[in-house]
C-alpha cells in the first residue's frame, strides 16, 4: 500500500510542476501579447485559471498525503499520554478528511458529467477536462487519509514511525 500511495504523490507532483511551468508559460504569452504587441491572447486568461484550479486540486490532496492540511486542534495529540485517547485524536482530523474525500468525490463526479455540455467561452476547452479535477482529487484525498488512518490503527506501524526500526519480535 505504501508503494502505491507513494506513486501516487510522485504522479500528484509530477503533474503538479507541470502545470505550474505551463501556467508560467501562458501567463507570460499573455503578458508579452499585452504589453509588448498590445494584441492580447483571448485565450490565456482562462487557460490559466483553469491550470490554476487543477494545480490547487493536486495540491489539497498531496497536502494530505503530507499531512500539511489545515486542521484545528484544541488539544496537541502529541501532549495526551494516554495512548488510546492519542490515537482517537489523532483519527478524528483523518476521519473528517476521509468523508469529505468521499463527498468531493461523488458531487464532483456529479459536476463532472455537467461539464460535457459545457464549453470554456475563451478557449473552447471542453469543461469536463477542467471539471475532472474534482473527483481525481477526492479520490486520492480519500487514499491518503484511508493510508493514514491504517497506519494510526496499526500498532507495529505506530512503533516502526516513532523509532524508525521495525519491530523485533
Amino acid at each position: 500500500m505504501k508503494k502505491f500511495v507513494n506513486l501516487l504523490e510522485k504522479i500528484q507532483t509530477f503533474w503538479g510542476v507541470l502545470l505550474f511551468v505551463v501556467l508560467g508559460i501562458v501567463v507570460f504569452i499573455q503578458i508579452l501579447s499585452r504589453f509588448i504587441f498590445h494584441n492580447p491572447v483571448i485565450w490565456s486568461e482562462e487557460v490559466a485559471r483553469f491550470l490554476l484550479f487543477w494545480m490547487v486540486m493536486m495540491g489539497a490532496s498531496i497536502s494530505v498525503k503530507k499531512e500539511t492540511h489545515f486542521t484545528v486542534e484544541f488539544i496537541m495529540p502529541e501532549k495526551i499520554k494516554n495512548q488510546a485517547l492519542r490515537k482517537i485524536f489523532r483519527l478524528i482530523p483523518n476521519l473528517c478528511i476521509l468523508l469529505c474525500g468521499v463527498v468531493i468525490t461523488i458531487f464532483g463526479y456529479e459536476y463532472f458529467k455537467m461539464g460535457r455540455l459545457r464549453i470554456g467561452p475563451g478557449s473552447n476547452i471542453n469543461m469536463q477536462y477542467v471539471f475532472v479535477a474534482i473527483p481525481i482529487a477526492g479520490v486520492s484525498m480519500f487514499i491518503y487519509s484511508f493510508y493514514h488512518i491504517y497506519h494510526i490503527l496499526n500498532i507495529k506501524s505506530l512503533k516502526e514511525q516513532r523509532t524508525g526500526n521495525p519491530t523485533k519480535k
